[in-house]
């Protein structure tokens, strides 16, 4: 058997696709390391999960289910549950006093006509704030008879009824926003409202999960159960034997975030989480959490499991609440702390000296650096976390590496009007699409603004702007050589998933035929060609940039004032102003590293052998970026 890995992209019921195409790439591939935003987080749990049960299996371990809901057996009965009509819509409950805005919700983000979403949301004002509208009409109406009579109120019918819609649609929006504040930020918790309901969204996905990894439902999975997982007799020796990674968007600190979370410490309330996951999984993180709680201003705060001790659920959950209609995750980080004794600063352990990818700096905020010295933490602030899809819809940079042992395979979901290739309708077998050699995939996506109605041009030239904030980082890495060929694309119709909830049983099956489709595609991948392409990049961009560090040894170019800065990284004896290497061996090795550099740079620079000639385009580049 071979091994991949895979990325999958957000897509609320577009996910659909993701099992059946995991199905399919499983004949042939085992998974090492699974990634995805949003839905594409739900699919990766699950598949992550499914692996964990299948090698449990083969292993010979004991299981807390039966062999046929265990594994990928019991992936496809997950598949065929999600083809279920009205399945996905059960899923979605909304809150108390939430279920008009709900509705309202559904229809303007999905497909419908302009005439539907605008009656929609006439309806749903009249239906959130029917006293305020009753109350303003009938006192407008009232004084057009005290003045007038009969005809009065005829002449201010109109002007009434205006006025009172607009009253009304302005308590309408108080309401709404009252009860997605009290409901954490969104209009469906994830978990089942009623007495006798069936499971909500995160329950489901509770039991899901569980089930596949063969775990019982008071032990959830965690990412350590996935990185111990068994090993197959000719695994290659990865850290860890499954790699599951999501991405969810740190809205307090405006950027992305990368889960599980490393080196860092949040924390939670169990009030809070009480209303956002199943008792059994609180239970276990205040059982857990690895440290003992923390009580300021009369609350309790509980630490996170932090690392990979963290539940796959909780991480899913955070990548996945879709802004309004799924609440967000708070988390809460020290706001402020009192200083640290003198003593416990002396008694802190010294730091240890650190490989090369232990020290390497996640520059993300937020949370409590895990090696802080002790201090009690006087005050906490609320970090809130959402979907993943708001900062990374497809994040296929996920487990990417300069020269990959394996293919890194990712699946993009093509929307109507996001891409002229998905013009149209289109059959089954044309739906399905990987470029088929090296000149296809590099091409810009094309989005259409023009309409007929001013207000609809507008309206997609504000949704284009927001788009393009969104995706551009991922669309433009999705068209670099070397990532492009190992994406396979499924374009679906203005029907087929979005905020479609209860989709046709049809609908469903077109949905999960294309994610066979699109896995049966992913299998004919050509790893020869994808790794020397790579190579290609990789020697073209390390050239370009060692040809770059020569040239800040031409003494042509040099400054005289900053002589001495120059001297900071090439001598070992210099004294840096900040980051001082640990050891005198460190800076003998840097200054040995940035000579070897020049030396090369000028090799090449003299002699010219250029190796980006020929190689693929747009022509890699290499750059330091933040990680998330």
């Amino acid at each position: 058997m071979k091994y991949c890995d895979l990325v999958m992209k957000g897509g609320i019921t577009s996910g659909i696709v993701y099992p059946n195409a995991v199905l399919a790439l499983a004949k042939s591939f085992r998974f090492k390391s699974v990634g995805g935003t949003s839905a594409g987080a739900i699919a990766a749990a699950v598949t992550a999960a499914a692996a964990l049960g299948d090698r449990t299996r083969q292993a010979g371990a004991s299981m807390a289910h039966a062999d046929a809901q265990v594994g990928f057996e019991g992936l496809a009965q997950v598949s065929a549950q999600l083809a279920t009509q009205g399945f996905i819509f059960s899923l979605f409950q909304p809150a108390r006093g939430a279920r008009n805005a709900y509705r309202a919700l559904v229809v303007m983000a999905g497909k419908a006509s302009t005439l539907r979403k605008f009656a929609t949301l006439l309806v749903a004002v009249l239906a959130i704030a029917p006293l305020e509208f009753l109350l303003v009409a009938g006192m407008l109406l009232a004084l057009g008879f005290a003045f007038a009579g009969g005809a009065g109120v005829l002449a201010t019918l109109l002007p009434s009824l205006a006025c009172a819609y607009g009253a009304a649609t302005l308590s309408a929006l108080l309401r709404v926003a009252r009860v997605a504040r009290g409901n954490l930020l969104g209009l469906c918790s994830g978990l089942r409202t009623g007495h006798g309901a069936r499971p909500a969204l995160t329950e489901w996905l509770h039991e899901t999960l569980q089930r596949l990894a063969g775990k019982p439902m008071d032990a959830p999975l965690t990412f350590a159960d996935l990185r111990d997982a068994p090993r197959y007799p000719d695994e290659p020796a990865t850290p860890g034997a499954i790699a599951l990674r999501m991405i969810t968007t740190g809205v307090s600190h405006r950027e992305p975030r990368t889960l599980p979370f490393r080196d860092v410490q949040f924390w939670f309330l169990r009030e809070e989480f009480d209303r956002l996951f199943p008792t059994s999984i609180v239970d276990w993180m205040v059982a857990h959490g690895g440290k003992a709680p923390e009580s300021v201003a009369g609350k309790t705060y509980y630490p996170l499991p932090a690392d990979d001790a963290l539940p796959v659920l909780v991480a899913t959950r955070m990548s996945l609440s879709f802004p309004l209609l799924v609440s967000a995750v708070p988390l809460h980080e020290p706001a402020r702390r009192l200083p640290a004794s003198e003593s416990s600063v002396q008694d802190a352990a010294p730091a240890t000296e650190k490989n090369v990818a232990e020290s390497a700096d996640h520059l993300a905020t937020g949370g409590t650096p895990s090696a802080s010295p002790p201090a009690r933490i006087a005050a906490f602030r609320t970090c809130w976390f959402s979907d993943g899809g708001i900062s990374s819809n497809f994040p296929i940079h996920l487990f990417d590496a300069a020269m990959p042992l394996w293919p890194t395979f990712a699946i993009d979901l093509v929307y109507p009007g996001s891409d002229d290739r998905a013009a149209g309708e289109r059959e089954d077998q044309d739906s399905v699409s990987m470029p088929e050699h090296n000149a296809q995939g590099w091409q810009r996506t094309y989005q259409p603004i023009g309409e007929r109605m001013a207000v609809s041009e507008l309206v997609n030239f504000l949704f284009g702007i927001i788009a393009t904030m969104q995706n551009w980082r991922d669309l433009l890495l999705a068209r670099a050589p070397g990532q492009r060929d190992r994406i396979v694309h499924v374009a679906l119709s203005p029907q087929e998933g979005g905020m479609h909830l209860d989709m046709p049983r049809e609908v469903l099956e077109s949905i999960a035929a294309k994610g066979t489709a699109a896995g049966e595609r992913l299998r004919e991948f050509r790893f020869d060609n994808h790794y020397w392409i790579r190579w290609r990049c990789l020697a073209s961009a390390l050239q370009q940039y060692t040809q770059s560090v020569a040239r800040t040894a031409d003494p042509r170019l040099r400054v005289a004032d900053y002589a001495p800065v120059y001297m900071l990284p090439e001598s070992a004896e210099t004294e840096p102003p900040s980051y001082a290497f640990a050891s005198y061996f460190q800076r003998v090795e840097s200054t040995r590293l940035l000579q070897s550099l020049i030396a090369q740079g000028e090799i090449w620079n003299d002699m010219h052998p250029d190796l980006a000639q020929g190689a693929p385009r747009p022509a890699p580049q290499m750059k330091v970026t933040p990680i998330y």
